[in-house]
C-alpha cells in the first residue's frame, strides 16, 4: 500500500532575524514576517514522531511535541560547522513544519520550533541529530501577561490576551464562545495559564492547530454531529475505514462524584452524588478561581461535572488507524482535535458499540519499514448531556442538534 509523501521544511531566516519570526512573540520593532521554511530537510529524515492534544477531555492540552531523528553524517545539521550550507542559521526555535502530500493534496501535519540540535554518534560511526520539537503553547507559557481586562466573552478574552503578546492575528482562529469572563487584573501572569481559565470556564477547547495556528473552540461549536460518511472507522469494512485496534476503557479514572468549585470573589459551590459516593467512595474534584462571573454558572459547571461523571461509561478512548489497510489517507490526515468522529466496535457474544467521538489528541509515527502510523485519543461525544450555564435546565436538544 502506498504512503503519503513526506515533506520537512525548515525556516532558516537569517542570523540577525528575530527567532520568532513567524509568530510575532517578543518580535518587537518587526513587522510580522511569515515563516520562509526555505530549506526542505526531507532526505535526511531517517524517523520522525508527532503528539498533539490530550489522553481524555478532562485534561488540558498542552504542548505538541515532534521528534525528528536526521542523517547528519555531512556535519549539516551541527550549527557550529561553519561549512554547513545553513550556517549560522541553526539556532534553538527556529520554525520547522512536517506535512504530507497524497493524491496532489498537501496536508499539514505539525509545526513546531525547535528546542536543541542534539548530535550523537551510534556505534562511533554514524552520525545523527536529533530534533527536539514543541509548538506554539511553549511560547505562550513563557510570555507573562500584566494589564487590566474587561468583563468580556470568552472568545474576546482570548484575542485580546493574544494581542497582549503580540501573536498574529493570521495565525489564529478564535471562536465567540458561549461564556462571559469576570473583569481581572494581571501581574506577570503566564498568557498560556490565562488562557486555559478562560478554556476551562468555557468548556470548549484551545490547541495548536496542525497547520501552527492557536485554535479557541467554544462549547457549542461542534455540538451538531456530522454526517459520519467519511469520518467513521468500523471493523466491518468499506465503506468505512479500518483500524489495527482500539481502546476499549471501563475503570474509575473519571470518576467525579463531589465537584467543589469556586470563581474568583465568589463563594464555594458544591455538588454531589450520593449515590456515587456510596458505590465509590468520595471523588473529590477541587478548583478556584474558576473564570465565570456569577456563582450560579459555577454551580452548574459543578453539577455537570458531577452529572457527567458521577458513574463510569464504557467507552473508546484509542483507535490505531490502519490506513495502509484501506487506503484512505485524505480522510486521516485532515483531521483536527475536536473533530467528530465514529467508531464502530462488533464485540464477540457483545451488542454493536457504536461511539460517537471527539478526537482528543493526534499521534503520527513514521514512515519507516513501509510504516506511517497515526492514533488517535477519543472522548464519548454522546455521553453529554449539556448544562446550560447561569440558568436552571438541562438542555438536551441543544446538545444533540435537535
Amino acid at each position: 500500500m502506498a504512503l503519503p509523501t513526506l515533506i520537512v521544511e525548515l525556516d532558516l531566516g537569517s542570523a540577525g532575524d528575530s527567532i520568532y519570526d513567524g509568530v510575532g512573540v517578543y518580535d518587537s520593532g518587526e513587522a510580522y514576517d511569515p515563516a520562509a521554511f526555505s530549506a526542505d530537510i526531507t532526505q535526511w529524515v531517517r524517523n520522525w514522531n508527532t503528539r498533539r492534544g490530550t489522553q481524555r477531555e478532562l485534561q488540558r492540552v498542552e504542548a505538541g511535541t515532534a521528534s525528528i531523528t536526521l542523517d547528519n553524517r555531512s556535519g549539516r545539521f551541527t550549527p557550529q560547522n561553519t561549512s554547513s550550507p545553513y550556517y549560522p542559521n541553526l539556532l534553538p526555535m527556529r520554525q520547522i513544519r512536517i506535512r504530507a502530500t497524497w493524491n496532489s493534496t498537501t496536508y499539514p501535519i505539525f509545526q513546531g520550533f525547535v528546542e536543541s540540535w542534539p548530535a550523537t554518534f551510534p556505534g562511533g560511526v554514524d552520525q545523527v541529530v536529533t530534533l527536539s520539537i514543541v509548538d506554539g503553547f511553549k511560547l505562550l507559557s513563557l510570555a507573562a501577561v500584566s494589564g487590566s481586562f474587561p468583563q468580556q466573552g470568552s472568545g474576546a478574552r482570548v484575542t485580546a490576551i493574544l494581542d497582549a503578546v503580540g501573536w498574529p492575528a493570521a495565525d489564529r482562529t478564535i471562536a465567540t464562545g458561549n461564556s462571559t469572563v469576570p473583569a481581572i487584573t494581571l501581574t506577570n501572569v503566564s498568557a498560556l495559564q490565562h488562557l486555559q481559565d478562560i478554556e476551562h470556564a468555557e468548556g470548549g477547547r484551545l490547541f495548536i492547530g496542525r497547520d501552527g495556528k492557536v485554535n479557541f473552540v467554544g462549547r457549542y461549536d461542534t455540538l451538531i454531529a456530522p454526517s459520519f460518511g467519511f469520518r467513521t472507522w468500523t471493523d466491518s469494512g468499506p465503506p468505512g475505514m479500518s483500524y489495527r485496534d482500539i481502546a476499549l476503557v471501563f475503570d474509575d479514572q473519571l470518576i467525579v462524584n463531589d465537584a467543589r468549585l469556586t470563581r474568583t470573589g465568589g463563594t464555594q459551590q458544591v455538588a454531589t452524588n450520593s449515590i456515587s459516593q456510596t458505590r465509590y467512595g468520595i471523588r473529590s474534584l477541587v478548583e478556584g478561581d474558576v473564570q465565570l462571573i456569577t456563582d450560579n454558572q459555577v454551580l452548574d459547571l459543578a453539577n455537570e461535572l458531577v452529572s457527567k461523571y458521577a458513574e463510569p461509561v464504557l467507552r473508546i478512548e484509542g483507535l490505531a488507524d490502519n490506513a495502509l489497510g484501506h487506503g484512505l489517507w485524505e480522510n486521516v490526515l485532515e483531521r483536527e482535535l475536536r473533530d467528530r468522529v465514529l467508531i464502530i466496535k462488533h464485540p464477540v457474544g457483545s451488542s454493536t458499540l457504536s461511539q460517537d467521538s471527539y478526537i482528543e489528541g493526534i499521534s503520527h509515527e513514521g514512515p519507516g519499514g513501509g510504516e506511517w502510523r497515526v492514533t488517535m485519543n477519543v472522548s464519548p461525544a454522546d455521553a453529554e448531556a449539556w448544562f446550560v450555564w447561569g440558568t436552571s435546565r438541562w438542555d438536551i436538544d441543544t446538545r444533540w442538534g435537535r
